[in-house]
């Protein structure tokens, strides 16, 4: 009788201790993919503003220092413009053009915000527009205020979609002096969360 009930205690316990082999390995199991589940959430709910920037040209048609010219910042992301920033030499009078994408690289819908520069006495504006432009076109949507003030928006898909806003940004140097620089930065933000950033530049020196 002593060893059946032994015997009996002893498979009772592997029994259990069977139950809570499985149980453990189940909860493993499942944690894993809970956390599997929080970081593919965390991929895509990120958000990623991609800025790029490229020299149209100088002079209206950009005929002076003519297309092609590389685009600079694709998947380069920083808040100071380094390896996507375009740097020019101008003379007094002339204008010059820069054309701009924006583009959401994260797997969500996203609202940008652009800040961009307000130009000065020597570095003049003449105008921000939706669209890759060589010559002053008054068609195109005109977003200089909003990109002065940083309130200019635009909503970009997700990433799969591979959809993308162009901007010409075009100066005119009105100054005798030479030697003088003017660089204007220009920022996307997500309004989701505005400390996800990715600033471009544009860098003007009169000769």
């Amino acid at each position: 009788m002593t060893a059946a009930r032994l015997t009996g205690q002893t498979m009772s316990a592997r029994h259990t201790w069977t139950l809570l082999l499985v149980v453990a390995r189940v909860r493993v199991r499942h944690g894993g993919e809970r956390r599997r589940f929080r970081r593919a959430t965390a991929i895509q709910t990120t958000p990623r503003p991609d800025a790029w920037i490229k020299l149209c040209g100088l002079s209206a048609g950009c005929t002076i220092d003519p297309l092609p010219h590389p685009w600079l910042g694709d998947d380069v992301y920083n808040a100071s413009g380094f390896r996507q920033k375009i740097a020019v030499r101008m003379e007094d009078g002339e204008d010059v053009r820069f054309w701009i994408t924006l583009q959401n690289d994260a797997e969500m819908e996203d609202t940008f915000v652009v800040h961009g520069c307000r130009g000065n006495a020597r570095f003049v504006i003449i105008a921000v527009k939706v669209g890759l432009l060589k010559r002053p076109d008054w068609r195109p949507e005109d977003i200089t205020q909003g990109f002065k003030n940083a309130t200019a928006t635009f909503t970009l898909p997700p990433s799969s979609q591979g959809k993308r806003v162009h901007l010409t940004l075009a100066f005119i140097a009105p100054t005798t002096a030479e030697g003088v620089t003017y660089r204007c930065p220009i920022t996307i933000s997500s309004r989701s969360d505005p400390t996800v950033s990715d600033t471009i530049a544009a860098i003007m020196t009169t000769y």
